[in-house]
């Protein structure tokens, strides 16, 4: 038996910082990766799709998108599972309440743990549904409903924030997915997920959308047996690529040193087909060199469709002398030096203000209002 594990689409994002024009694109990138992950199931012979919660950013959805699921759901024919999110609740008016949606679409409608048997394929699926933005309660905590078929492969398709039990949003300890015996538990909702074990899994964002979504996008494609190994395979389905980096420049006297150390670092990621890169400089360069680059970082980075250089850099008239200086000063900086270069950019961020701030103050200087005395 094989499936599609996917979650965390956000259809009909408002992408409030783009223009409309750019926004509307965008959504429409978004109904194309949809189209990618069925295209996909079909290829790869799926039995089945989960979509773990999140398929929409909004509970009402688009005519052009409701439309085009329609399409893809009876197109599809086979079974799809869907566990509505903290996104896109089972709610009255909402697409999963108010579509006629076709007979192979599976939704689930309560908070309480429900079964859907798949008897063709000798599965039964468990999972519940977010019925507001938010579900405090923990949907494991209990027995299942029922008993499940002998021999059954049992998933769980749900929208959860795992062992955290603090949580508002459906929190589930992994030692009720071991306890309640799923074979397999197709999760969603948190974006960018550490690794759980081989058979619980977060299937991450299929498109990003932003740079809090880094990397490529993809879904999961699983081939399951009751008591085999389970063979998991990952599959890219994004055409869009968010990505951030770090760069030191450290000790950097001019603006030409740090466009060859950006030319050279871009390079990198063009190749993996990064679309949207946001490039941290760090390091102690010389004071102005900085300044000298913006007069020509747009000719930077043309490669991509947007490309964005922070500076988090301190310039100092002498990257050196701080380091030799006897004073309050040079002992500031020497207190601060290995947070300045730590490989956390919050960190270094952190060490970057208060440097700035102690150096202005030993002046007299006030740092809130520009270095004024």
């Amino acid at each position: 038996m094989k499936f599609l594990h996917t979650a965390d689409v956000h259809l009909d994002s408002a992408f409030c910082a783009a223009t409309p024009t750019e926004a509307e694109e965008r959504r429409k990138y978004q109904r194309d990766t949809l189209v990618r992950i069925f295209e996909l199931a079909e290829s790869e012979s799926c039995d089945m799709i989960l979509i773990a919660g999140d398929l929409f950013d909004t509970v009402f959805v688009t005519p052009e998108t409701a439309a085009l699921c329609l399409e893809l759901f009876s197109a599809f024919k086979k079974p799809v599972i869907i566990s509505p999110g903290n996104h896109d609740p089972y709610v009255d008016g909402g697409f999963y309440k108010s579509s006629s949606l076709p007979k192979n679409v599976y939704v689930f409608s309560s908070p309480e743990l429900q079964l859907f048997d798949i008897p063709e394929i000798g599965v039964t699926v468990a999972g519940y549904a977010f019925i507001a933005s938010a579900l405090p309660s923990a949907p494991l905590t209990a027995e299942l409903p029922r008993d499940v078929g002998d021999g059954n492969i049992l998933l769980l398709c749900a929208h959860t924030e795992i062992d955290a039990p603090t949580s508002r949003y459906a929190s589930i300890l992994s030692s009720d997915i071991q306890r309640l015996g799923f074979d397999y538990a197709a999760l969603g909702h948190v974006h960018n997920p550490p690794y759980i074990s081989e058979t619980v899994r977060y299937s991450g964002f299929p498109e990003g959308r932003a740079f809090d979504e880094d990397g490529e996008g993809g879904v999961y494609i699983v081939t399951l047996e009751k008591n085999a190994e389970p063979l998991i395979e990952r599959r890219i389905t994004s055409r869009l690529c968010f990505k951030q980096a770090e760069l030191s420049v450290d000790g950097a006297s001019s603006a030409e040193q740090i466009r060859e150390a950006i030319q050279n670092e871009i390079k990198k990621y063009s190749e993996q087909g990064v679309t949207h890169l946001r490039l941290e400089l760090f390091g102690v360069v010389r004071d102005g060199v900085t300044e000298e680059l913006n007069l020509c970082k747009d000719t930077l980075g043309t490669e991509f469709t947007s490309f964005e250089i922070e500076n988090a850099t301190l310039s100092l008239p002498d990257g050196s002398y701080l380091e030799k200086d006897v004073t309050l000063r040079g002992e500031l900086y020497r207190t601060l030096r290995p947070m300045l270069f730590s490989d956390d950019s919050a960190e270094r961020s952190r060490a970057l203000r208060a440097l700035q701030i102690g150096l202005l103050a030993i002046e007299g200087k006030n740092f809130t209002d520009g270095g004024k005395a």
